[in-house]
């Protein structure tokens, strides 16, 4: 099954990242030929379009840096799964949308949680856990329609969004309490 995985994973790592890179390359390979053709003229009026770009094409570039991290942060993750997770992985997939088939929010692992977001991948241990509400957040485009908050027992609170179907709500639920059956669970989705 992990097999299967990586294979699905590294295939979107790699179209993801090679139209990415392509359209960087273009980025800056268009920067580059508008100051050479520029370099020669009295052209001051083009100084702030040419130092918006050169923003621009850095942003991309360190966009580029984490995405590469962020698939990283995923094959990393299915390279811990149990047989079990593995095949449980599999299972929910049939549940998320196309999208999130084999990128999901979240996966459960060795009892914790990993959420995965662009510029960061957080993992919590069930036990340091103190509280899961889940509540519906209407001011998206996307699939993920559900707001989760995470209490942690050292008082810090993190918020993350999912998809809000029953079966992935359930999943985080189920797996949560029996971990840790002291995780306080308020679904206020519906």
């Amino acid at each position: 099954m992990k097999e299967l995985i990586l294979k699905k994973i590294t295939l979107r790592k790699r179209w993801s990242l090679s139209i990415f890179i392509t359209c960087i390359i273009v980025m800056w390979a268009g920067l580059f030929m508008l100051l050479y053709f520029t370099s020669g003229d009295d052209n001051s009026y083009l100084n702030f379009p040419l130092v918006l770009i050169l923003f621009i094409c850095m942003v991309f570039s360190i966009l580029g840096i984490y995405m590469f991290k962020f698939f990283n942060a995923y094959i990393t993750t299915v390279n811990q799964l149990s047989d079990k997770e593995a095949s449980i992985f599999v299972e929910q997939g049939t549940s998320r949308a196309f999208a999130e088939q084999w990128l999901p929010s979240f996966i459960i692992y060795a009892d914790k949680v990993q959420f995965f977001k662009i510029f960061s991948q957080p993992a919590f241990t069930f036990t340091d856990i103190k509280s899961i509400h889940f509540k519906r957040f209407n001011f998206t485009r996307s699939r993920q329609d559900c707001r989760i908050s995470i209490h942690l027992l050292n008082g810090t609170k993190n918020n993350y969004h999912i998809n809000g179907s029953l079966s992935q709500r359930n999943y985080l639920k189920n797996e949560a309490t029996a971990c840790n059956p002291k995780i306080r669970i308020d679904d206020q989705y519906a």
